[in-house]
């Protein structure tokens, strides 16, 4: 069972980072406007507060949501490793977080990494079904943008998940 104490910080800090950067890698793929930017970036957080309420069954997302905990108790705040402003590069970064994140897993042979990646999928598709993409006032339009199902099938590629 893995948790916190088995990771370096740096290597933690990817681990409690890749979740909101799966969710902006979505939200950044086909931008819903005002409203429904706000809630795909709230999927993640909803998620986090479901985990903090019982157990997952996976001990990384366990203790991820226990950190999490711990930061919203404290009013801590989770700093992204974004080195620029431009949606574009970040939706890159974002992407290469994964990526990151699931070479770090795969190399240090974590059993609970593949129910964790398919977790951090699983946010970023709640983030992408969370907002209505096109249509007018609410009506008409999709649950899920041709762009959001494209960014999905790149983020599972890239976590080395079959969905």
């Amino acid at each position: 069972m893995a948790g916190k104490e088995d990771f370096t910080a740096e290597e933690w800090q990817q681990i409690i980072t890749a979740p909101q950067m799966a969710a902006i890698y979505i939200g950044l793929s086909s931008p819903s406007g005002i409203v429904g930017s706000v809630k795909e970036m709230m999927a993640f957080p909803k998620l986090v507060v479901e985990a903090t309420k019982t157990s997952t069954g996976n001990s990384l997302i366990d203790a991820l949501a226990s950190d999490f905990k711990a930061k919203i108790e404290k009013l801590e705040k989770v700093e992204l490793p974004f080195t620029s402003k431009k949606p574009n590069e970040i939706k890159s970064q974002c992407l290469q977080a994964c990526r990151s994140l699931a070479w770090m897993l795969a190399t240090k042979n974590i059993p609970e990494a593949e129910g964790f990646k398919q977790w951090i999928y699983r946010v970023a598709q709640l983030s992408a079904e969370s907002a209505k993409e096109g249509g007018f006032l609410g009506f008409g339009g999709t649950r899920v943008s041709e762009a959001e199902v494209a960014a999905l099938q790149d983020l599972a590629e890239t976590l080395g998940i079959q969905v």
